[in-house]
């Protein structure tokens, strides 16, 4: 946020607990300025969590949201919450209706609120290497209950930036790493696998899955600095992704993080960890971001591994 306004802002993020949010929320209090307020279903669970307040709310239930935003009257709203695993019909309301009830509470109750929708890389779906880098005019061909939940909420994004003026833009981040990483996303569950094996065993072994697909990662500090400035722009309605632009071999990624082990650690393939239907290659541009606010990635990826590694691994021998 801009600290050099005379008023004290506002900031609500909702997904407050998690793993975003918590560098966001960082982020947010050393620019200063700005009151930072969390919204979650459950407390963090952990300390160390940069928040001048936080409040337990249900975002699938229409009326706690909407009691959340009378009491707070954010100038900006991060919305962050969404689950990517689970039943289909919790995945669907927390993802879908958690940003309908979110857009419907913003235009009742702060509708000069500037509001960021986080989707995801999962609304392109299947692409063909022909298809590579994807931007935001690829078109969206999302696979499982995640990834059409996540475009879905875009789409009513959209929606509700158009019908009713308001100012909503939507990230899509592709693969987004750092410290505190979560093991529901592949680096989040390759360091959990390495911890466990250093823990646990003499000869450490590390099972690990299809190291030919490549992905793109992208650091988190960057992509909450992409959320920033999106916020503070004047692009409503629009998409953008964030992203480094760059496909990294998972063999990569894995070999980068044994390389941060006190003692040598081996992996193994296991088949049974490969996912059905799993495309080999994805990666996207930011081009269209780069021009809109200048996003550029400026953490590399071995730096963003690292901070995975510190905040996970510290202590194992």
């Amino acid at each position: 946020m801009n600290s050099t306004d005379s008023a004290l802002k506002t900031a609500l993020i909702t997904g407050g607990s998690g793993f975003c949010a918590r560098h966001l929320a960082k982020r947010l209090s050393v620019e200063g300025g700005t009151q930072v307020i969390g919204a979650d279903w459950a407390e963090p669970a952990d300390e160390g969590w940069v928040l001048d307040d936080f409040a337990r709310v249900d975002i699938g239930e229409f009326t706690q949201v909407a009691d959340l935003l009378r009491r707070v009257r954010p100038d900006f709203i991060f919305h962050l919450a969404g689950i990517q695993r689970g039943e289909s019909n919790d995945i669907y309301r927390t993802n879908v209706m958690g940003a309908v009830h979110l857009l419907e509470a913003v235009r009742q109750e702060c509708p000069s609120a500037r509001v960021l929708l986080a989707g995801s890389a999962a609304e392109y779906g299947f692409v063909g290497k022909e298809g590579l880098p994807v931007t935001e005019g690829t078109p969206c061909r999302p696979l499982g209950p995640y990834g059409m939940s996540k475009y879905a909420a875009t789409l009513a994004g959209i929606s509700w930036s158009r019908q009713y003026r308001m100012k909503v833009v939507i990230a899509r981040p592709f693969n987004i790493i750092g410290a505190g990483v979560p093991p529901s996303l592949v680096v989040g569950a390759l360091v959990t696998r390495v911890r466990e094996a250093l823990t646990r065993r003499r000869d450490p072994v590390v099972k690990v899955g299809n190291l030919d697909s490549a992905r793109d990662f992208v650091a988190v500090e960057d992509a909450v600095d992409a959320y920033v400035r999106m916020s503070e722009g004047d692009h409503w309605g629009e998409i953008f992704n964030i992203c480094s632009g760059q496909p990294t071999p998972i063999r990569k990624v894995v070999e980068t993080l044994l390389s941060f082990a006190p003692r040598p650690v081996r992996f193994e393939v296991d088949p049974a960890l490969f996912q059905p239907g799993e495309v080999s290659v994805m990666y996207g541009s930011y081009a269209k971001a780069r021009a809109a606010f200048g996003f550029e990635p400026a953490t590399l990826l071995r730096d963003a591994l690292r901070e995975c590694w510190i905040a996970s691994i510290a202590g194992c021998s």
